[in-house]
């Protein structure tokens, strides 16, 4: 497995990449420590199948869940005077 520091693997990145897609693992360190590594997926992504149902929620939102969802779901910044 070929490792590289932060900054190689930002100046090498598409270069990882590809031989991530060819099956190859490499390992990214920061400081001499590893932090991720970049490799091939475990299944191909075309062939993942979505769930069958979307995730519900098991209970209400309270009420301040709801204002806050309202407020954060306004389509511009509310300008409230207090």
């Amino acid at each position: 497995m070929k490792s590289f520091g932060i900054r190689q693997a930002k100046a090498h990145l598409s270069a990882i990449v590809r031989a991530a897609a060819g099956g190859e693992r490499t390992l990214i360190t920061d400081y001499g420590q590893p932090v991720a590594v970049i490799a091939p997926p475990l299944e191909d992504p075309q062939q993942v199948e979505a769930p069958a149902e979307p995730v519900k929620e098991t209970k209400p939102l309270s009420d301040a869940a709801a204002f806050r969802h309202a407020l954060l779901s306004a389509p511009h910044p509310l300008e409230l005077d207090f």
